[in-house]
């Protein structure tokens, strides 16, 4: 007699929760408190429990689903990337299923329900860095993992070269003979991110000290990034009398949102101050916006075929692509 499949009932019998938590547990981890969570995805590990609704990719031997999580899901910057990789994707017939982080909670509840279940083929994270039990629970998993954004020892990463970028912004700025650089940016709050910001300042204060140039405190703000906060620092950073020459924003809509209220003062741009953003997002072609390019598109279509070529040769070693960095020169500069 075939031995029967564990359902969640069985889950639920095992741990003495009800079959909705089960059920909550599998669909929307963020809902169960922390300690009947984690029984469930202990209980679910050790029948090696298979969603029903999975059963018929599971004869397949793949689900044709990859599972992308990340941070700021509504920044203009995840939404280009992502284009990348529904590109590669949709080409194979894969469906995407998108988690979105809002905390570090989140991260480590999505990781863990997505392991332990065996939901999906694969698994890309933008711009994130999961702590030291996370990573291990990954390198567990029974499909490719890739990181885009981030380096990490062990898994295929698509590298952003942060600090190479903010080097690429003041030899720009600086070939455009600025001599008396600024730089505005969103300070780096969550601690499982990639602190993207604070990297492209590194390259970007490292190029001008080559020079023999330091950029004084009162030309560099880093803060919260709420359209409120932002505003009011900006109008702060232009009110001064010594204004810099040239502004490498962090990104383009810190570098849209200066442009406009410079104007509002009266700043030309780029004859009073020269402004460069960082992503090359779409907007910013129309608004002449120059930019250092992260190639958004293509490194998500790297990570999508990252993937794929795994799942047809698991036993490759790890790669570490490097993304493409170079300046876009606009109106703006």
């Amino acid at each position: 007699m075939a031995e029967k499949n564990p359902t969640i009932y069985d889950i639920a019998n095992m741990t003495g929760v009800s079959p909705a938590t089960v059920s909550r547990v599998l669909n929307e981890p963020d809902k169960v408190a922390q300690d009947k969570k984690q029984k469930v995805l202990e209980a679910i590990k050790k029948l090696n429990f298979v969603p029903k609704a999975n059963a018929v990719a599971v004869a397949r031997k793949m689900y044709k689903k990859i599972c992308v999580i990340a941070p700021f899901f509504s920044q203009s910057s995840f939404m280009e990337r992502l284009r990348g990789v529904e590109s590669v994707l949709n080409d194979e017939h894969f469906e995407i299923v998108i988690y979105s982080i809002q905390t570090a909670d989140d991260l480590k509840d999505y990781i863990s329900m997505i392991v332990n279940t065996n939901r999906a083929d694969g698994l890309i994270a933008f711009s994130l860095h999961p702590d030291k039990d996370s990573l291990e629970l990954l390198k567990s998993a029974k499909f490719p993992v890739c990181f885009v954004e981030s380096s990490i020892e062990g898994f295929d990463n698509i590298v952003i070269q942060n600090v190479m970028g903010g080097q690429k912004a003041g030899e720009f700025l600086y070939s455009k003979g600025c001599r008396n650089p600024g730089f505005i940016g969103e300070k780096a709050i969550l601690p499982y991110t990639v602190p993207a910001t604070d990297e492209r300042f590194q390259g970007f204060r490292f190029f001008f000290a080559s020079k023999g140039i330091m950029i004084p405190e009162n030309h560099v703000w880093i803060g919260e990034f709420t359209q409120n906060r932002l505003d009011e620092a900006v109008r702060k950073f232009l009110r001064q009398d010594d204004l810099p020459d040239c502004v490498f924003c962090s990104s383009d809509l810190i570098a849209a949102r200066f442009i406009t209220l410079a104007k509002e003062t009266g700043i030309k741009i780029p004859r009073d101050i020269k402004v460069l953003g960082f992503d090359d997002i779409d907007i910013s072609k129309y608004i002449g916006l120059s930019s250092v390019s992260q190639s958004l598109d293509e490194s998500g279509k790297m990570a999508a075929e990252c993937v794929l070529n795994r799942l047809k040769n698991p036993e490759r070693g790890m790669y570490s692509i490097l993304s493409p960095i170079k300046v876009i020169e606009r109106e703006t500069t």
